[in-house]
């Protein structure tokens, strides 16, 4: 396949199960999560999380062209130290918001991983970090979080906004979705950084995986990647939200 039309038809695929398709992200943007829904996805997002920039350096040590590997040397920078966009390292801003949901620091590297949260990490240190080409990573893991559409509800709020707005965190609890959302809780201001991080996936693939065996690889773990993403999501809602338990509000909480 022409690889724009194939970079094209793994856009599609992400926006057609994007976030904002699963139970979990539509109770959130609702304003209905519960106290443990919220503790709960950051318990099992954590681990995850803690292996993205790991499992991008996997992707990167394989790269032969300099500026594009660079890019994603880039992309951990920031992950790891927050410095390009002036702010931390991007995992400690999720801490702070599992804090103010009651996740203390020390109780995320205790959690026992659901089933289906290690079921996303096998996958993605596989793809990332074992015998696959290096673009099974890359369409599975890097395109598939940066490339991400952003999480809205009907009316553009974003979940920084919603965060910020419905559930009234703090300005430590709604940071890491400044970052990761939007910069102004608006659709049409994403962050640039993402912006920038998808584009360097679509390069690399558009460089790298111009065979129809390499591109039936990568759409094959792309593939993988969301049915299982979906999958914990749906465990997610399943193991630790009651529509029973009141919403989650933090003033009404501290």
């Amino acid at each position: 396949m022409d690889t724009s039309a194939f970079i094209q038809s793994l856009d599609q695929r992400i926006g057609a199960r994007k976030k904002m398709t699963s139970p979990l992200y539509q109770i959130i943007m609702s304003g209905r999560a519960t106290q443990r829904l919220l503790a709960g996805m950051v318990e099992q997002r954590w681990p995850i999380k803690s292996f993205w920039t790991r499992n991008i350096l996997g992707i990167a040590s394989r790269v032969p062209d300099y500026g594009l590997r660079c890019s994603l040397v880039e992309n951990i920078y920031e992950e790891e130290t927050g410095a390009l966009s002036q702010s931390r390292r991007h995992l400690e801003t999720f801490a702070d918001f599992g804090a103010c949901v009651g996740v203390s620091r020390d109780r995320l590297d205790q959690v026992e991983p659901l089933p289906e949260t290690e079921a996303v990490v096998a996958h993605n240190v596989g793809v990332c970090n074992g015998s696959a080409h290096f673009t099974a990573g890359v369409a599975s893991v890097l395109l598939l979080m940066e490339g991400q559409p952003p999480i809205v509800r009907d009316d553009q709020r974003s979940m920084e906004w919603v965060m910020k707005q419905v559930y009234e965190l703090p300005p430590e609890g709604y940071e890491y979705f400044t970052h990761h959302a939007s910069s102004s809780g608006d659709v049409e201001h994403v962050s640039e950084l993402e912006d920038e991080h998808a584009d360097a996936a679509r390069q690399l693939l558009a460089r790298y995986c111009t065979t129809d065996e390499l591109q039936a690889q990568a759409a094959a773990a792309l593939d993988r990647a969301i049915e299982l993403r979906h999958a914990h999501f749906d465990a997610l809602v399943r193991h630790y939200f009651d529509e029973r338990e009141p919403a989650f509000r933090y003033r009404a909480a501290a």
